[in-house]
């Protein structure tokens, strides 16, 4: 029987290979798309499931999603560079440091604050897509770009920190100041997912969101670092070394081995950790992560993973909390890629399917009530 196997012609071998991966992902694509959704089963929760199809419904991959190399491949030679429509704002905060908002203005009484991932803010095309989902659906949508992301050039030698939502809380706080009466909800992207997660469990009843979407949270840094580790994070600093010089001798920085680095873990060993002040990687990880606050979140929270994102294992997902906490609602889907969900439209076009569940959730909570509202905060929890 071997020798058998190992006769075969090695093109006849890898064609039938192929083959059979086509077939597992034709019926990936077909078949094996349910959404596996992880709640309390309480009155406030049907009826915001009842309403919100795409969360319970199914997810259904296009081609590109056949692997993360597909993905990759259409995100960098197929997918059309989106023109930034958005309005930019340069904002200096109480430190003196500077970040940007990228504004959509629509309904000035509904507005969605976006939070971008590790390295792309504005600049990048699934926040320019959400940025153009939220307003094409009423919503006045603003990204914040941290310091030194999309473009925002450093103004302190402070560099982005997406554990500490003190920059955020100032944003939120121009928000609630130009539009007092608004309803602020927030929309968070994979490491912007961890900050805004964190944030709410940090602020508890105070928190200023009336809901939250969190797409492909991290949750815990420390037991992500390994994936995490396959991203390069020094193209960052280098564009802003004529800023950062001044805090490497005041933190006693080796700038070259910083510069040499080639993972995030050692870029963070040398650089972020001294900066922030930590003794080690692992004690900033733990104290930056989101996963111990998510248990004092009090507003209506929806986090969105994919079984096969391949910087995020989907073991991480804490979906034992819904049990305990009927505001948490859970989604996994079974393919998705990091924060792609790419969806065919046909064989060429696709969309980003992750806002259609994004705005059945937003929209159920910006049309909900006041008093209903309440009521679903105010759910006895188990």
């Amino acid at each position: 029987m071997i020798k058998k196997l190992l006769s075969i012609p090695k093109w006849k071998f890898f064609a039938g290979a192929s083959f059979a991966l086509l077939g597992q992902h034709i019926y990936d694509c077909l078949y094996n798309t349910e959404i596996e959704v992880f709640y309390q089963n309480t009155t406030c929760n049907k009826d915001l499931l009842s309403k919100c199809p795409n969360i319970r419904g199914h997810f259904n991959p296009s081609i590109w999603s056949m692997n993360n190399i597909f993905g990759l491949f259409y995100v960098t030679l197929v997918e059309h560079q989106m023109v930034p429509l958005q309005k930019r704002e340069m904002v200096t905060l109480k430190d003196g440091g500077q970040v940007a908002l990228d504004w959509k203005i629509n309904d000035p009484k509904n507005v969605v604050l976006v939070l971008h991932g590790l390295t792309g803010g504005g600049d990048c095309n699934y926040i320019k897509d959400t940025l153009e989902r939220l307003y094409n659906a009423g919503y006045t949508a603003v990204c914040f770009n941290n310091r030194g992301v999309g473009f925002t050039n450093l103004s302190t030698p402070q560099y982005h920190n997406h554990g500490d939502p003190s920059d955020m809380m100032e944003i939120i706080d121009l928000i609630k100041q130009r539009y007092p009466e608004a309803t602020l909800q927030c929309v968070a992207i994979s490491i912007g997912a961890n900050l805004a997660a964190k944030y709410a469990g940090i602020t508890k009843e105070k928190c200023a969101f009336k809901s939250i979407v969190c797409i492909a949270n991290p949750f815990d840094l420390l037991a992500c670092f390994e994936n995490l580790d396959r991203c390069i994070s020094n193209g960052l600093l280098n564009k802003h070394l004529d800023v950062m010089n001044a805090c490497f001798d005041e933190h006693n920085i080796d700038i070259k081995k910083v510069l040499e680095a080639k993972t995030p873990y050692e870029f963070d060993h040398y650089f972020t950790r001294q900066l922030q002040k930590f003794e080690s990687v692992e004690q900033m990880y733990r104290a930056n992560s989101s996963i111990n606050y998510i248990k004092d979140i009090t507003v209506p929270t929806l986090f969105i993973n994919t079984k096969n994102d391949p910087l995020i294992p989907w073991k991480f997902v804490p979906i034992q909390l819904h049990r305990h906490m009927p505001n948490l609602i859970f989604a996994l889907t079974q393919k998705g890629g990091h924060i792609e969900w790419y969806s065919e439209t046909n064989l060429v076009t696709v969309k980003r399917w992750i806002m259609d569940p994004t705005l059945d959730y937003l929209n159920y909570f910006r049309d909900l009530p006041i008093d209903k509202w309440q009521q679903y905060l105010q759910q006895p929890k188990i």
